[in-house]
């Protein structure tokens, strides 16, 4: 973990100078008590019948911005209000990617792919390619 090689350690969230966090289990808490939302949402459209899809997706769209900043304000300590009003998408996003990468989660979900039985693991890797594609569509 340590220092990120040629990456950020500090970068500004609208008026302040944040550091990129290192992922403690009180922090990796915080954030799967919230992330819930977002699983919600996956099952929420997958459930959803093809022809209604772009509706949802669209909609889709602002409540994935908003839990961008509502990770942001959890890992960061900012207040949301803050955020909205002073922090842009751009420094939201790029906050998280730098945490995720520091943090070097993708190992880390590789690692506990081994605890976790074989259906379940097909999840994770999918969740994983995702946030893969994601990071390098920044």
């Amino acid at each position: 973990m340590g220092a990120l090689l040629g990456k950020k350690e500090v970068l500004k969230l609208g008026r302040r100078q944040v550091t990129v966090p290192k992922l403690t289990r009180n922090r990796m808490k915080k954030l799967t008590d919230h992330i819930g939302t977002i699983g919600n949402f996956l099952v929420q459209l997958f459930l959803t019948p093809e022809t209604d899809r772009s509706v949802f997706i669209v909609a889709g769209a602002d409540v994935a911005i908003d839990e961008i900043y509502e990770l942001t304000s959890l890992l960061s300590d900012i207040d949301i209000e803050e955020l909205s009003e002073h922090a842009s998408l751009a420094e939201c996003s790029e906050y998280l990617k730098l945490a995720w990468e520091k943090n070097d989660m993708n190992a880390a979900l590789k690692n506990l792919t081994g605890l976790i039985p074989p259906a379940a693991q097909q999840f994770v890797q999918s969740i994983v390619k995702r946030m893969n594609q994601a990071l390098q569509e920044q």
